[in-house]
């Protein structure tokens, strides 16, 4: 009976995709936005004159990128700071260099990071991440919530020519590299 219960558990994973920690979700909804404007080259990035804040996500989590979606528009009612914005969602399988995007946030994923990354660097934009194990793939942002909050960056995008953080928010990361990640 045991076995039963337990391959229960697992079906129900795996049919409903990642099981994502809901506080950790709003941390990132709430703090990712307000990183993005950090960058003193976001004028650069705007499309139409709006941010267009692309949540990249998998099939089987599409509600999770939809409650995110929600979180945001009821904490931003429509603006970050100032600067009008779009979320925009997006499946892994249908992201290109074609899409419009003035920072990706990525939900969990086991492939298809390198293509984000990729995508990101060559647009010269931030890209954010659930799980800071996707920073080793090329992405710039990640944050956990551990004894305290804490904000990870790949140190080795930290130099990517589009894009310049104010210094206080150096300040305040944790750099992560290939080797310490």
């Amino acid at each position: 009976m045991r076995k039963v219960i337990l391959l229960f558990f697992i079906f129900v994973n795996l049919a409903y995709g990642y099981s994502y920690d809901d506080l950790l979700l709003k941390a990132q909804a709430s703090i990712f936005p307000k990183i993005m404007l950090l960058d003193k080259k976001i004028e650069n990035k705007l499309i139409e004159g709006r941010i267009i804040y692309t949540i990249v996500y998998e099939k089987n989590d599409y509600n999770t990128a939809l409650e995110i979606t929600k979180f945001i528009d009821e904490n931003y009612n429509g603006h970050f700071n100032g600067y009008a914005y779009k979320i925009n969602l997006v499946e892994f399988s249908d992201l290109s260099s074609m899409t419009q995007a003035s920072a990706i946030y990525i939900l969990n994923s086991d492939k298809d990071i390198k293509k984000v990354a990729d995508i990101a660097k060559k647009k010269g934009i931030i890209a954010f991440s659930y799980d800071v194990k996707n920073l080793k793939a090329g992405l710039l942002f990640s944050l956990m919530l551990e004894k305290s909050t804490v904000l990870y960056m790949n140190k080795e995008n930290l130099y990517i020519q589009k894009i310049d953080f104010v210094d206080s928010l150096l300040r305040m990361v944790k750099f992560i590299d290939k080797e310490n990640s």
